[in-house]
């Protein structure tokens, strides 16, 4: 007993080792590529071997149930994978299954190994060969890999590596810690789409509530439009609101939703504007407005952070700092890049057509409108339906559960 007692406790206490040596950051850039993936419209594609393809398996399912990304896994096809096998060789069984998938420059390859793949030692080739695949037509690449990470670490857009504490447990740690962090991807706010079965169905002791989110330039107040493009006001003597705007914003907190502006200022980190004079046509903003609080991105593109629109980083600091529902959510915005982040975060968005001369958003609006007036109107109307609805599916589930059975 004395044994088992002290082996379970060294296992658990490198198990506690693996989580505090994570790459949170990498795990947070990881579910950044798979909102990105959902939103143009991009497959997953999942490889593993061995213990990692029932570990891909599994996650198909979550991937495809709660996130809503369409998956797959070739292991998951055993009559395929055997005959390809015995016909043409265990190392391109997974490059020619992608090959028949028609894989594409948007999809994602998620590789799940504890080696990650290594023609030299003869470990997982098939993986290099998948990879090298993908590489070729130019579709990005995620790993959740062991010990050094192999192949998969030095091509993989992003990599997850589980460290290692124990050489002697390499492969435990890693295949465990797999289904961790998928599980965190799929659980994830950028990610998660469905409720799961029993925290759909316990008792929620505090209400998550709907947001509007609003860009500001071109939706709250006027943006100076050059060149087919849009820009900011150099301070608040230029800040000139839209016509309609204090009231279509009354409207939306009558019916409930928070009001969170949310916008890229990168004039900051370009030395075009001082970050005093941003913060002053907020002040007025906030001021004038009945709006609950303004997230503010400050960099720019190169910076390589998380919360420059489109990817959905303000959303969700929003979301865990209001308590904020974001599938009942809704973003308004006159720019790809809002489009882009309100679906990655999971909400629907509507986009204010100027016309500017710039590409198009990844996934369309659900509304396409010419004001905020008009966007609140829908907004409104939409989730006033969407309330109907589930209104009567509550009512004919109650009454079929209260109907006799037919004799």
């Amino acid at each position: 007993m004395t044994t088992e007692n002290t082996f379970a406790q060294q296992f658990l206490a490198e198990a506690k080792d693996v989580i505090d040596r994570l790459d949170t950051a990498n795990i947070e850039n990881a579910a950044f590529l798979l909102a990105r993936t959902r939103a143009s419209g991009g497959r997953l594609f999942i490889l593993g071997v061995g213990g990692s393809a029932a570990n891909a398996s599994h996650a198909v399912n979550d991937f495809r149930k709660i996130a809503g990304i369409e998956a797959y896994a070739p292991t998951d096809n055993v009559s395929e994978l055997t005959a390809r096998t015995n016909d043409e060789g265990w190392a391109s069984v997974f490059e020619a299954w992608l090959r028949v998938s028609r894989l594409r420059a948007n999809d994602l390859v998620l590789v799940l190994s504890v080696g990650g793949g290594d023609l030299e030692k003869n470990v997982s080739p098939n993986l290099v060969a998948a990879l090298q695949y993908a590489k070729s037509v130019g579709a990005k690449i995620l790993g959740i890999v062991g010990r050094d990470g192999g192949h998969t670490a030095k091509v993989a857009d992003v990599c997850i590596l589980i460290p290692t504490i124990n050489p002697a447990h390499i492969t435990p740690h890693t295949e465990a810690f797999q289904a961790v962090v998928w599980h965190l991807l799929v659980s994830h706010p950028a990610v998660k789409r469905q409720q799961t079965k029993w925290e759909s169905t316990a008792s929620e002791s505090a209400q998550l509530r709907p947001a509007v989110f609003l860009d500001r330039d071109g939706v709250l107040n006027r943006a100076a439009v050059r060149d087919g493009k849009p820009f900011s006001p150099s301070g608040v003597q230029e800040l000139d609101l839209l016509p309609q705007v204090a009231s279509s914003l009354l409207d939306l907190k009558a019916h409930g939703f928070a009001l969170i502006v949310i916008t890229n200022q990168p004039d900051v980190a370009r030395g075009r504007q001082p970050r005093g004079a941003v913060e002053a046509i907020h002040q007025e903003l906030a001021s004038t407005l009945p709006i609950d609080d303004i997230l503010v991105c400050y960099h720019d593109d190169a910076d390589g952070c998380a919360c420059r629109k489109p990817l959905p980083g303000l959303l969700l600091e929003a979301q865990r700092k209001h308590n904020i529902d974001l599938s009942r959510s809704f973003f308004v915005g006159d720019r790809w890049r809002d489009i882009d982040a309100g679906h990655a975060a999971g909400c629907k968005t509507v986009l204010i057509d100027y016309g500017y001369r710039e590409r198009a958003p990844a996934q369309p609006p659900e509304a396409t409108v010419r004001s905020l007036r008009e966007a609140a109107d829908w907004i409104i109307a939409s989730s006033a339906n969407e309330s109907h609805s589930l209104e009567e599916a509550a009512q004919q589930d109650a009454a079929q559960q209260g109907a006799s059975p037919s004799r």
